[in-house]
């Protein structure tokens, strides 16, 4: 039997399901993508930002609750703003998962405050 039979397989043979072999992740330069593809990950940064800011989730870089409402309160108005310039640049499913994002920061800061 050879000594590591993995590498002797076709990589175009599919796999089973669960064993995919991962790929160390690629380095990909933002600044080539359009605007319209990146605000989204902003988006997305933001929205972790805030949670952890309302003191809602945990701070993966501390382990620890940190509240601090005045940067949880920038981080919602800064993603409405990034929201309100997507316009119709993204798709209507992807934008009303934003949207619904947004919502529920604003009810959830409403509840903190």
């Amino acid at each position: 039997m050879p000594e590591n039979e993995e590498n002797n397989q076709d990589p175009n043979e599919a796999q089973p399901e669960g064993t995919e072999s991962k790929a160390p992740p690629q380095m990909v330069d933002i600044s080539a993508l359009p605007l319209w593809q990146i605000l989204p990950l902003f988006l997305n940064i933001l929205d972790r930002i805030a949670w952890q800011k309302m003191g809602l989730v945990v701070n993966p870089a501390t382990q620890e609750i940190e509240q601090d409402l005045t940067q949880a309160r920038a981080a919602i108005d800064i993603y409405e703003y990034l929201f309100s310039q997507l316009g119709t640049h993204v798709e209507e499913k992807p934008r009303q998962i934003l949207e619904t994002r947004l919502t529920d920061l604003k009810l959830n800061f409403a509840r903190q405050a």
